[in-house]
């Protein structure tokens, strides 16, 4: 009698505990994300647009019209705070410690950042935009602790991700839970298909990759951007005192790049320097950097040159040489829907180099690319397709 009316009380709780374990899924493994997880993974993507723009807006400080892109992203991001800072969500981050400091960063940026980009044509104030710079930096390191927070809390402490194989032979991950019932060893399992979820994910993860890799790169070579020059070069100063090792930084100026951009437009200019992208990076080793500094103007960095000062600078003048060599041979370009000559378009571009040699910290970052440039501007005087050295 005893065990019947067990077993009569136990079907209807083990039916209600299927319901509450099978919606509790539901809710957590929804293909769409919401709250903490949703706000801080959209966050995190305004705050990477928002310093993509400021970046090619440094970097390519001869065309103002980048600093509206600036001032639209600066806005995305101001209204998706707003809606975290006043919306029902921030119960929800509340208690992760690193949002409140996220909270603090937002509104110091935004102080700081509302006279400069507020107005309906700011104007172009690049001293102040790096400051800005510098602190987006630093609010997007604790924006992403954020979202690997909220990523944390995305799963059931006592859930687990398993393979289950479909009749059609593909994998299929699933949250797999079960809830003991009344004790005596009945349970259910409940199971939910998380492969949209985690497709889904896996597309903002590409996303964030994707918005981090233009951060510091060129869009049109994909070659390094100016501020991941700079990153790697005092990474390389450390290393040089630390090694004492030699480095050096090479600019190049091309000599004959806008006749192209005149004659033929600038789909034949970009695709002269994205050709130069890949002859430069030929030149050099992999360790080493190669970037766009703007417009037709590159660097190289040589990092960790081993060996007595005279071999250093036979070794830097070796790839100076190389660089000279590479770039000065003629292009065959052949612009999308142009019609160009049989062959394409023949173009001669020449270089204009200048080198700075490094020793530990004798000099700063910004020393060495000045006397780099220095050194380049004096080639171009007398008359480029040459290479000068810093004095």
């Amino acid at each position: 009698m005893v065990i019947f009316l067990l077993i009569l009380l136990g079907i209807p709780i083990f039916g209600w505990l299927q319901y509450r374990q099978a919606h509790s899924l539901e809710n957590l493994t929804r293909p769409s994300f919401s709250g903490f997880e949703w706000n801080a993974f959209k966050l995190e993507l305004r705050v990477l647009s928002l310093r993509s723009a400021l970046f090619e807006a440094q970097m390519r400080q001869d065309t103002p019209q980048l600093i509206e892109q600036v001032s639209t992203q600066y806005s995305l991001f101001f209204a998706h705070m707003s809606s975290i800072d006043n919306g029902e969500s921030r119960e929800a981050m509340q208690d992760a410690p690193i949002f409140q400091t996220v909270l603090a960063q937002a509104h110091a940026f935004v102080k700081q950042a509302d006279p400069v980009l507020e107005s309906v044509s700011p104007t172009p104030d690049y001293p102040a935009m790096q400051l800005l710079l510098d602190q987006v930096d630093s609010l997007h390191a604790n924006v992403h602790r954020l979202v690997i927070e909220a990523h944390s809390r995305r799963y059931l402490q006592s859930s687990q991700l398993i393979q289950e194989v479909t009749a059609l032979g593909n994998y299929l991950l699933v949250l797999s839970s079960v809830v003991l019932v009344l004790g005596i060893g009945w349970g259910v399992s409940a199971m939910r298909n998380l492969s949209l979820t985690l497709q889904r994910q896996q597309q903002f993860k590409e996303l964030y990759l994707h918005s981090s890799f233009h951060a510091s790169h060129d869009f049109l070579t994909g070659l390094a951007n100016r501020r991941l020059l700079y990153d790697q070069l005092q990474h390389a100063l450390a290393s040089s005192k630390r090694h004492n090792a030699y480095g050096a930084v090479i600019l190049i100026d091309l000599d004959n790049f806008k006749p192209i951009n005149d004659t033929y437009g600038h789909d034949a200019g970009d695709m002269l320097l994205v050709e130069v992208a890949k002859r430069m990076k030929n030149c050099v080793r992999d360790v080493d950097t190669v970037a766009r500094l703007g417009g037709d103007e590159f660097a190289v960095l040589l990092g960790q040159i081993n060996g007595p000062a005279e071999d250093v600078n036979g070794t830097v003048s070796m790839v100076s040489q190389k660089l000279l060599d590479a770039l000065s041979a003629p292009y065959l370009l052949t612009p999308l829907g142009q019609k160009a000559e049989p062959g394409g378009i023949r173009h001669v571009c020449t270089a204009s180099v200048g080198v700075a040699v490094f020793f530990k910290d004798e000099l700063s970052a910004d020393q060495i690319i000045k006397a780099a440039d220095a050194a380049m501007y004096r080639a171009k005087q007398l008359g480029g397709n040459r290479s000068e050295r810093a004095t």
